[in-house]
């Protein structure tokens, strides 16, 4: 699985987007999801200790419910896009590699053109450690 392939609404996201949008929507998911329960326990409170003998032919609960159902609908969506959010972000920060990742240089006509570097890993002989493929010296040891 390729990170080209995955996108969020059509939208390829860099790794540091997808991380910031995958802060967002937890914090959408806790939040929807305290605001779905405190509606569901007033409704549920309501109905234990309705007294039906004050009020006999009143539809009280049924009225509340019918009352909260929109906020209740735009709540579980809010729900719902901050958990397909979640997931998505999460793919596309799983399979970031940065070697794949554009490096975008302004030319003197104010257009964005793409540049990549080079895709193959290159290795340090001398330390063994990682050089990214416009680093014509090792970082570690100079080699």
């Amino acid at each position: 699985m390729s990170r080209k392939e995955i996108t969020l609404f059509g939208f390829n996201l860099t790794q540091k987007q997808s991380v910031q949008i995958f802060i967002l929507s937890i914090l959408g998911l806790f939040i929807s999801a305290f605001l779905l329960m405190t509606m569901l326990s007033s409704v549920i409170m309501n109905s234990i200790y309705y007294d039906p003998y004050y009020y006999p032919k009143d539809f009280y609960i049924i009225r509340m419910i019918f009352s909260m159902l929109p906020y209740m609908f735009v709540l579980f969506g809010l729900f719902l896009l901050s958990l397909y959010s979640l997931i998505r972000c999460r793919k596309i920060a799983k399979y970031y590699s940065p070697l794949i990742d554009p490096v975008f240089k302004p030319k003197t006509n104010s257009r964005l053109t793409e540049v990549k570097p080079n895709s193959i890993a290159q290795f340090c002989p001398n330390c063994g450690n990682l050089k990214k493929g416009h680093e014509n010296f090792c970082p570690n040891c100079g080699q």
